[in-house]
């Protein structure tokens, strides 16, 4: 059960890049669905979610009990100027830091996977359980992604 999970992670690395292949600068930021973020305010909210996803994994191994913080993914798009960012550099990041977390989950005994922290939202949350999560995550977001790309008339 850790293994698969430690696996489904990990398969994750690449997912970004894939996302954004053979787009434009224009497809990028286009809004093909009105209303929803464009694929590259996607990518920078995979990568933000991904390096806090990777802060709580590391802070349940470390510390006793921590408490892991909540953040508002709305204004991180409105305000973190996701547009100018460089969306190469952000699924190159997201890479690294998964490929990274996925040695130090690799490392860890059995034991460790239940350990836990407490959200300050959700309540206590297992490493096993966080690592299911973020596992899951590019797959809770890739049909959105793949109806912008139909939307572009660029599906993958």
């Amino acid at each position: 059960m850790i293994k698969q999970a430690i696996d489904r992670y990990a398969a994750g690395a690449t997912v970004p890049a894939q996302w954004i292949k053979g787009l434009s600068k224009e497809d990028l930021l286009a809004a093909p669905v009105p209303g929803k973020w464009s694929i590259q305010t996607l990518v920078h909210h995979v990568l933000d979610s991904d390096l806090i996803a990777s802060h709580r994994m590391k802070r349940i191994i470390a510390e006793e009990t921590p408490l892991l913080i909540g953040y508002d993914e709305t204004q991180f798009a409105a305000k973190l100027g996701y547009a100018t960012l460089d969306v190469v550099l952000a699924c190159d990041l997201f890479r690294l830091n998964r490929e990274l977390t996925v040695q130090i989950l690799r490392n860890q005994p059995e034991a460790v996977f239940a350990r836990s922290g407490v959200h300050n939202q959700y309540g206590k949350q297992t490493l096993l359980q966080l690592v299911n999560l973020y596992g899951g995550h590019l797959e809770h977001h890739a049909p959105f992604l793949v109806e912008k790309r139909q939307r572009l008339g660029k599906p993958l």
